[in-house]
Formats: structure tokens, sequence, C-alpha cells
């Protein structure tokens, strides 16, 4: 009895395998088909160039500006791993990840949100320490 129930257990667990590859098999698709009328633009861009473009980034100079520099640097977590260029190409991961760092920094210059939520729960405490005094008179 043991033996057909762990046998039993074994193909419900395979069953659960192949349904989360078959699940996981069809985002792909959805994912490649919703991206195809974007890779076609690009191919047919690429193609129509009088020089064919190669996407090295052999021509690019990126300058990262300080304050960035220091982030990166002092970032204790590393989100930004690895050097700007590799064998004299442009290593495209690490400038999503310096574009990104970048945009964490605008975000948190022009939206100190704590620092708003802290100036609003400091507002609503005075007024009830006012509220409070004068209830007391």
């Amino acid at each position: 009895a043991y033996r057909m129930k762990r046998k039993d257990q074994n193909k419900n667990d395979t069953a659960e395998r192949i349904q989360k590859v078959r699940s996981m098999w069809t985002l792909i698709v959805e994912m490649l088909t919703s991206l195809k009328k974007e890779k076609e633009v690009v191919e047919s861009v690429l193609e129509d160039c009088v020089n064919p473009c190669i996407l090295d980034g052999t021509d690019v100079f990126l300058h990262v500006p300080g304050l960035l520099t220091y982030r990166i640097e002092s970032n204790i977590y590393g989100f930004c791993t690895g050097n700007l260029y590799e064998d004299g190409n442009l290593n495209f991961l690490t400038v999503i990840q310096l574009l990104n760092e970048a945009l964490m920094t605008l975000i948190d210059e022009h939206c100190p949100c704590e620092l708003k939520e802290l100036h609003r729960i400091q507002d609503v405490v005075t007024s009830y320490k006012k509220i409070l005094h004068e209830l007391k008179t």
C-alpha cells in the first residue's frame, strides 16, 4: 500500500512539474509573439542602413557623474556589477544597471517621500498638541 501511495505521489509530482513547464512555455511563446513587431522594426532599421549597424558600443564614450559613481561605490547591496567595457565593447547589462541606478537617484532627489511624510506627521502631531493644550486650558 505504501509503494502504491508513493508511486501515485510521484506521478502527481511529475504531472505538476509538466504542467508548470507547459505554463512557462506558454508564457514564453506569448512574450515572443508580443515582441514580434518590435523585433521586425529593429531588423528593418538594421537591414535598411547603407552601412550595416553593429551594436557593440565601440564608438560610445560614457561619462558617469561623480554623484552616481559615489552612490554605486557606497551601495552595500552591489546592484551594479561589472565593467562598462569588456574587450573594448560596451557591456550593455552594466549600462542598464547604471541607468537604473541613475533613475533611482533622480527619484530620491525629486521625491523624498519619507521626508514629506515626516513633515506631514510632525504637522499633525503639532496640531494635536495644540488642541490638547487648548482642551486642558
